[in-house]
């Protein structure tokens, strides 16, 4: 009876040495998901207040700058940082100026680099419509 509780005493450290690498590899992927996923609700944030920038600009204004600039605080006020974002970071503004009534699309691209992967990014993109006022 002894012996055979010898041989099963490292059973245990043997299984958990087995487990380790897969339950790291789901909580690492658990985290990335929920960056992936605030950077996104981030940049929806920031591209519907964009979109309203735009939809309620004076045309004697610089509206492109306006939206971009709404666009670029929301995004830092989130954590993330636009100028690390370099060239991929963009904005696009379509309708602009049309008669009251018509849509305005703003849509911004991001880049999301993920931190187990620093090699290789994606890009996030949020697009809005607003009714022109």
């Amino acid at each position: 009876m002894r012996s055979s509780r010898k041989r099963d005493a490292g059973q245990a450290l043997v299984e958990f040495a087995l487990m380790l690498p897969v339950m790291l590899l789901m909580l690492v992927g658990i985290l990335e998901f929920s960056r992936a996923w605030n950077l996104h609700q981030a940049l929806t944030d920031a591209t519907r207040e964009g979109a309203r920038r735009a939809a309620v600009a004076d045309p004697k204004m610089d509206t492109q700058d306006s939206v971009k600039a709404a666009i670029w605080r929301g995004i830092s006020q989130a954590g993330y940082d636009p100028k690390a974002a370099g060239a991929s970071y963009s904005v696009t503004i379509t309708g602009l100026w049309k008669d009251t009534g018509e849509n305005i699309n703003v849509e911004v691209r991001f880049p999301y680099r993920f931190w187990v992967l620093p090699f290789r990014d994606i890009q996030m993109r949020s697009t809005f419509t607003m009714r022109n006022e």
